[in-house]
């Protein structure tokens, strides 16, 4: 019989032994003791494949419950150290099964955090199945594992593994979630007409593709100390149109009306305000438009709408109006119908975007 020198063998055991960590197991948090009013919340990453998806694997996320649980109870004894607790439980029962346990599926990425180790890409069809089950001709106008796929819920939750435990990074608040996502390329509108946008990536400053996520906006800054570049600023300059909150409006053929564009001001050199405006389909001409306002009466706080005509300069959107020269309130323009507007009575109040906050929920490995 031949025999085979060690030496040979050392490349195969390498690639045995060091192409990475398994990160199979059960990973948990829990606050409280184990018996009586507690919270856990555990994951566990398993070998077996999932099925639907190539390259996947099982996961399943429970919650446990003692049996003298009480969101009040848990939310008061923790409240300075998780104040977000109590509806971030809220919403895990009410969309948990009944055994409290969401099944899903997920798998490891090339990117590494320096302290919380691999990227994971975690999703679930929990949610849209039961869906599907309940109302199975919904399935013919939209596809709810949209919402729930791994590039959906990175937006809102980035997941990392090491040997050690498995972390959530998450928005912890509402706001928080909507500039997170806005970050991220996905501005939801909660004021305005325009429910939902997806902006142009290539448009978006910092890292770009799947470094993105978990990532905030960054400042650059010279010797002294001084910032010579904001990634806050340039999303509030870039996106001003999308985040303006005040559009134009018009009204389709069976009578419906919807926003064709926005509007902003700014004051000239000569600190004369001026109104500039952007439609959201590129080919609109910016001759002869025609639409409508949604105008505020200060006196009773109602809205009515009121319609304008106006022509814009194509290079620099401005509006082609007759301003009235006023100051204050009584600022605005006479249209080219001759119908007066003041800047007051419409402009509403930009979205302004801002760094936001998040909490990494690290669960321990067992």
């Amino acid at each position: 019989m031949k025999k085979i020198k060690l030496i040979y063998l050392l490349p195969a055991l390498c690639l045995s032994s060091c192409s990475g960590f398994s990160p199979s197991g059960v990973y948990e948090f829990r606050l409280g003791k184990t018996d009586g009013a507690h919270f856990g919340i555990s994951v566990n990453l398993k070998d077996d494949a999932y099925t639907r998806y190539e390259g996947t694997k099982e996961m399943s996320l429970t919650l446990d419950l003692g049996s003298d649980f009480s969101i009040e109870k848990i939310a008061e004894e923790y409240k300075e150290e998780y104040p977000l607790l109590e509806p971030i439980i809220t919403k895990a029962v009410s969309i948990l099964p009944e055994d409290k346990t969401l099944p899903g599926y997920y798998s490891l990425t090339d990117l590494k955090h320096p302290t919380y180790g691999t990227r994971v890409k975690i999703g679930s069809d929990y949610l849209a199945d039961k869906i599907y089950q309940e109302f199975p001709e919904i399935q013919e106008y939209i596809d709810i594992n949209e919402f729930t796929t791994p590039e959906m819920v990175e937006k809102i939750a980035c997941a990392y593994v090491n040997e050690k435990q498995f972390t959530l990074q998450i928005p912890v608040s509402t706001d928080d979630v909507i500039q997170q996502l806005a970050w991220y390329g996905l501005f939801i509108d909660t004021e305005g007409a325009a429910f939902m946008t997806k902006f142009d990536l290539d448009r978006l400053p910092g890292e770009k593709g799947e470094a993105r996520y978990g990532t905030h906006p960054a400042k650059t800054k010279d010797e002294k100390g001084n910032v010579v570049a904001d990634e806050v600023d340039m999303m509030n300059e870039e996106f001003e149109f999308e985040f303006s909150h005040t559009y134009l409006y018009q009204t389709d053929e069976i009578g419906i009306r919807y926003a064709v564009g926005s509007f902003l001001t700014r004051n000239d050199e000569n600190g004369a305000r001026a109104l500039y405006f952007k439609p959201f389909d590129d080919s609109m001409s910016l001759q002869n438009i025609e639409g409508e306002l949604s105008i505020k009466d200060n006196d009773l706080g109602l809205y009515t709408y009121k319609e304008i005509k106006f022509s814009a300069v194509p290079h620099s959107k401005e509006v082609s109006v007759t301003y009235n020269g006023k100051k204050g309130v009584e600022e605005g323009f006479t249209d080219a119908n001759g119908t007066e507007f003041t800047f007051n009575s419409f402009m509403r109040n930009p979205f302004v975007f801002r760094d936001f906050h998040d909490v990494k929920v690290g669960l321990a490995k067992i």
